[in-house]
């Protein structure tokens, strides 16, 4: 089952320091650390904001950003989380 939430919530559960950690799966991983507000930059600009499953989240990684015409994985970035938030999180809202 998919997990979808807002940009609040989303921006919430990024940590709370100056670049976050991103990647892209294109086969292999290709990581990049973004500044926090680049991050939110795209949060807000982005159709689809989607916690992750358990490989990702097992890397500290529990957000996936898309859009809607997405059609590739290689598509997706994962961002760094606060697995405390996030749990937090997942504990407060119904899917």
């Amino acid at each position: 089952m998919k997990k979808y939430i807002t940009a609040e919530q989303a921006i919430n559960i990024i940590p709370e320091k100056e670049y976050i950690h991103t990647f892209y799966s294109i086969g292999v991983l290709i990581g990049a650390d973004w500044e926090r507000i680049e991050i939110i930059k795209k949060i807000k600009s982005s159709d689809i904001l989607e916690l992750t499953g358990e490989t990702a989240r097992k890397i500290g990684h529990g957000l996936a950003i898309y859009n809607k015409n997405t059609k590739y994985l290689s598509q997706v970035l994962f961002v760094e989380t606060n697995e405390e938030k996030l749990k937090k999180l997942e504990r407060t809202i119904i899917f």
